[in-house]
């Protein structure tokens, strides 16, 4: 002890540091640990949680023997004997030092790792190991040792997003600490020394050699028996497949729901386990989930429709959807791609894509504002605005038609020629009042939909033409309290906006119902007697719409590649997008 307590004073004597500042243990006294943030549909069900680390945390008394014994075994068996250092083993690091110059790592207590953890950087010099050995003294004096062992099972990073021993058996086994077998404890606590390096997901080798080690040294404790030894070394790991942040059946929305949280509370509430209340209806969330995944499996088994000259991949596909309840504003479910695992991107809400023949209801209902009848006949012939020459689908030219005609047929020369005649830019004033926020090109092409927008653009005009003409902002979360049941956020309802006469609202309404019954939607009759919506599909079928609504809700379904592939001349919004959104409102009816 007196030679080992010498070196440890030659060691401070060397690197001139004789004292510490005291008052930075009061981040490791007033530790309070980051607690998951609960997400919760319209209903109270849990949909799912986020977190910026991941933690589960257990009180020291509820954490199991095995897993403690197990830690103190490899990591610090004199733990509950010591005051803070171990002198044998600084003075063999100091001696090591002395002699070569060079700086160990070893020797550290579980105290001295709680300090190095918090307050230190992980830098190997011998200055930093001495603060490190004078803050683990300090602190032993005014924290219990059940304390800072609680600290260290709970506060440390230990692979995969996890922090603690409860996280920890979570994203590597998919367990709780009770329900661990010793060959999984001692993984968990060889993580310990290096979670990185012993990653049991990426370094499976390395992993099962620690956790050998970790067994032996249980045994030397006689913690295990040698046939356990046995037993638990040759026991297979099974680990759970690494896990996603947001694994639930609305990871997307979850996602987004993290985002909006952090950029409203300013992180101000960051790791203390709020408690979310938002629009989500979690049974429709389900039937979306399903009409996307079935629809684009079989859409992707046709890949070899897509032309192009890199073959692209059946994984291609993607498609999106929003479901909006146009009279409150509530999204009611929201997925933004095939694969939240596969991508995060969140095309429902980020994806600026073009329209095509869905925009064509904020053209008809300029029109029918400034003096244009349904009624009103215009010859279909071939239009040349801005050295644009738009094409009908059909080639349909030299011909009369009405105006209503036009639209649920999908005519696209009557569209151009009404935007050019009424004003491009008078028109897009229009589009800015029913609710589009992504600025658009005043052009002739973006009367036909070929201006990039978002999926939450077309969601307000079509609930504002849904909702007589009434515009309401959509939103995700109706309140936000603490664990503890302080409200810190609360949606407050804003006053629906006029943005079209009543009037015009109807007729626009017809014009979309008679779609179902005689247009580019015919194959779906039954929903024209109470549903109404428009097609939408751009060249080469590379955007592929269709954006509806009922007497309440609002429905857009978008299906595509993020490549921008074409698809065969076959493919239409109304023979990929239509098909989802009527699975996804047959539930709702």
């Amino acid at each position: 002890f007196i030679g080992g307590a010498t070196a440890v004073y030659v060691w401070i004597d060397r690197a001139g540091i004789f004292e510490v500042d005291e008052k930075k243990l009061d981040v490791i006294i007033n530790y309070e640990h980051s607690d998951n943030s609960l997400v919760f549909d319209k209903n109270g069900k849990q949909i799912g949680e986020f977190f910026s680390d991941y933690h589960v945390y257990y009180p020291i008394q509820k954490i199991p023997k095995p897993m403690i014994d197990a830690v103190l075994s490899i990591e610090d068996r004199k733990f509950f004997e010591h005051g803070g250092i171990d002198y044998k083993g600084i003075a063999r690091a100091a001696i090591a030092y002395l002699t070569s110059g060079q700086a160990r790592q070893g020797a550290s207590t579980i105290t001295q790792q709680v300090v190095r953890n918090f307050l230190l950087t992980p830098e190997r010099k011998i200055s930093r190991k001495i603060k490190e050995a004078l803050f683990a003294i300090q602190l032993e004096r005014k924290l219990s040792k059940d304390k800072i062992l609680e600290i260290y099972l709970n506060a440390l990073f230990l692979g995969q997003g996890s922090y603690g021993v409860g996280a920890a058996a979570q994203r590597h086994f998919g367990k709780t600490l009770e329900e661990l077998q010793p060959h999984e404890i001692a993984l968990i606590a060889g993580l310990f020394q290096s979670p990185t390096r012993f990653n049991p997901h990426k370094n499976p080798k390395a992993a099962k050699k620690r956790q050998l080690i970790v067994l032996k040294a249980m045994q030397a404790n006689k913690l295990l028996t040698a046939e356990d030894l046995e037993k638990w070394s040759s026991a297979p790991l099974v680990y759970q497949a690494p896990a996603s942040m947001n694994q639930s059946f609305a990871p997307f929305f979850i996602d987004a729901i993290q985002e909006q949280t952090d950029k409203m509370l300013s992180g101000k509430f960051k790791g203390k386990g709020l408690r979310i209340t938002t629009t989500l209806d979690l049974a429709l969330q389900e039937e979306v989930n399903s009409a996307i995944q079935k629809s684009t499996d079989i859409y992707s088994s046709a890949a070899q429709n897509l032309v192009g000259v890199k073959k692209p991949s059946e994984s291609m596909i993607e498609a999106a959807s929003l479901v909006m309840n146009h009279r409150t504003g509530e999204i009611l479910a929201m997925i933004g791609g095939r694969d939240f695992q596969k991508s995060q991107f969140n095309r429902a809400l980020k994806a600026k894509r073009a329209p095509g023949s869905c925009f064509k209801p904020v053209v008809f209902s300029h029109a029918l504002m400034n003096g244009v009848n349904w009624s009103d006949v215009t010859y279909i012939a071939p239009v040349v605005i801005q050295n644009y020459r738009p094409q009908n689908f059909q080639y349909e030219f030299m011909t009369e038609a009405t105006y209503f005609n036009a639209f649920y047929r999908s005519i696209n020369t009557p569209v151009v020629e009404l935007g050019a005649r009424l004003g491009i830019k008078k028109v897009l004033e229009t589009a800015y009042k029913m609710g589009v926020t992504t600025e658009l090109k005043a052009q002739a092409g973006t009367m036909l939909g070929g201006a990039d927008m978002t999926m939450l653009d077309l969601a307000r005009i079509y609930g504002a033409l849904g909702n007589e003409g009434l515009k309401t902002d959509p939103y995700m979360i109706e309140k936000i309290t603490t664990r503890e049941g302080e409200v810190v956020f609360e949606h407050k309802k804003a006053a629906s906006v006029r943005v079209l006469p009543p009037q015009v609202a109807y007729m626009m309404t017809a014009g979309m119902q008679a779609v179902f019954r005689y247009g580019t939607a015919a194959r779906f009759p039954e929903f024209a007697s109470y549903a109404a919506g428009k097609t939408g599909t751009t060249n080469d079928a590379k955007d592929n719409w269709f954006c509806g609504f009922t007497h309440d809700i609002t429905a857009l379904v978008w299906v595509g590649t993020d490549e921008n592939f074409a698809f065969s001349s076959h493919v239409t919004g109304g023979s990929h997008a239509l098909p989802i959104w009527a699975k996804i409102m047959n539930r709702i009816k």
